[in-house]
């Protein structure tokens, strides 16, 4: 005799189990299970088949409608049904009266199941029990695969994607399930850890015994075997996936589970990519235009409208620069994803804020408090450069991140009053580093600028000129060939001469 629904009930794996009816078919033999995801299940079932469902699939029928259908399922040879009794499904419990009845007419076992036990356990377990090991592999991939792309189906690219497919991942293999970004910043959690993703140095590559395009490494996590799993959207952004062993050890069709999560991840985030940027696009040329002065009063009342700004509040515009051209003059590939990473760990940091890239630029348009002094800014501001300057470093790059500070202005139309300011500090950072003898200076504010101020406003180089003493241009003009007088002078003013 093979695998039954006795021998279902009898395993110790699953005491809460519960027989409502059908005793007599207990030995009938188990061929397969399947999970009820449409109402006329019956058209793909092979014989034997113990079919799983929560009634959810059949709440836009009517009780006429479900009793045909259940009629339709219980003379398709199949060995018993398992349900999960859940209010909200079957609110009177009619709809699990009318399966009893069937079940008793036909003499097929019901079994129902807790609403605190997922389907999942039952499914590994069957499936183990009823075919060989690849035959179960295949078998559990294409439920598990059915199951995600439900998700996508359903959300349709909407941002709730991601943490629908993690958490429901997370039931499936029974341990926390968490997503970071490329920057190792927590995008979804499963539980209350959102912390930072840490790789530890002793990670180590790892192969489970099945067929992958994604990177597995394994790593300790406390006392825990932690699964660090690295894939990319587009072949550009990079994403980790990580599971935690705090409940059970993971076995060879939990991967099943693991990789239709990150194929159906991908899937999503390819959608939801498309339609994010579209949507930068359009409030990218909104703030330009804002920033910029290009717009009428009332195009700029209707443009702050869109981007949910008031003309009673206080805002500043803050001017992130990132990277130079290299010696062709250009941005390499490498240097404008760098600037994408960035652009996201600001995103993070700051929630709140208006943010938009241009190339190598990154501006943001935030709210702040009318009494906040422009020292407090700064130092939050000094707060961000320090957490981005950490992961730069970490990532191993050589970034000089700046960050130029504009002034708080009273609503959204003398926002361009901020900005100008704010890319003048980016622009004579160089100069105050120079004056000040820290090469490392990275936030300025623009009144830090002193009276470097008046000569931002001048664009004529010939009237610059007028500003410079004759003999400085003398040392100038030396040092271009063969000298470091200029250097040399400074270093005597600066020691006291």
């Amino acid at each position: 005799m093979g695998y039954t629904v006795r021998k279902l009930l009898e395993s110790e794996q699953f005491p809460k189990m519960k027989l409502l009816c059908g005793e007599k078919g207990l030995d009938l033999e188990v061929k397969g299970i399947r999970i009820i995801e449409i109402e006329d299940m019956e058209r793909y079932l092979t014989g034997g088949e113990i079919l799983i469902t929560s009634l959810q699939v059949y709440l836009s029928c009517s009780d006429r409608e479900v009793e045909q259908h259940f009629e339709d399922l219980v003379k398709s040879d199949i060995s018993g049904f398992i349900v999960k009794k859940r209010k909200e499904y079957d609110p009177t419990g009619r709809r699990l009266s009318l399966l009893e009845k069937h079940c008793k007419k036909y003499e097929i076992p019901l079994v129902e199941i807790p609403e605190d036990l997922y389907y999942w356990g039952i499914i590994r377990h069957v499936i183990m029990q009823v075919f060989d090991k690849e035959t179960a592999r295949l078998k559990y991939f294409k439920i598990t695969h059915d199951n995600f792309n439900t998700f996508i189906l359903r959300n349709n690219g909407s941002s709730n994607t991601a943490s629908d497919i993690i958490k429901f991942l997370s039931i499936m293999i029974e341990n926390p399930v968490v997503l970071y970004y490329g920057n190792l910043n927590c995008m979804v959690s499963t539980n209350s850890d959102n912390s930072k993703l840490v790789l530890s140095d002793e990670i180590q590559p790892y192969k489970p015994n099945i067929i992958t395009k994604f990177q597995y490494m394994k790593q300790m996590k406390g006392s825990r075997v932690q699964y660090v799993v690295k894939f990319a959207i587009l072949n550009e952004v990079e994403i980790y996936i990580t599971i935690t062993e705090e409940n059970r050890e993971l076995i060879e069709l939990d991967y099943m589970a693991i990789e239709n999560a990150i194929i159906n991840l991908q899937y999503g985030f390819l959608s939801e990519f498309a339609q994010d940027e579209v949507k930068k696009m359009y409030q990218r040329d909104i703030i330009h235009n804002i920033l910029n002065g290009l717009l009428s009063s009332k195009e700029m009342t209707e443009a702050a409208a869109q981007l949910g700004m008031k003309e009673s509040d206080t805002y500043r515009v803050v001017d992130f620069h990132t990277i130079k051209k290299n010696v062709q003059r250009k941005y390499t590939k490498e240097q404008l994803q760098e600037v994408g990473v960035i652009v996201g760990e600001l995103m993070y940091l700051l929630p709140d804020a208006l943010i938009y890239r241009n190339m190598d630029q990154i501006v943001m348009i935030q709210q702040v408090d009318s009494d906040q002094t422009e020292l407090e800014y700064q130092k939050e501001m000094e707060e961000v450069k320090e957490v981005i300057q950490r992961s730069i470093l970490y990532r191993k790059k050589d970034t000089d991140f700046q960050i130029g500070i504009g002034k708080s202005v009273e609503g959204y139309q003398r926002l361009k009053e901020s900005y100008y300011e704010a890319s003048q500090a980016i622009k004579y950072i160089d100069i105050i580093r120079l004056v000040t003898g820290d090469k490392n200076k990275s936030v300025v504010h623009y009144s830090n600028l002193g009276f470097f101020q008046i000569f931002g406003k001048v664009d004529d180089v010939t009237e610059l000129e007028r500003y410079i003493p004759e003999t400085l241009k003398k040392l100038y003009l030396y040092d271009e060939h063969k000298g470091e007088l200029i250097t040399t002078l400074q270093m005597y003013l600066r020691n006291k001469q």
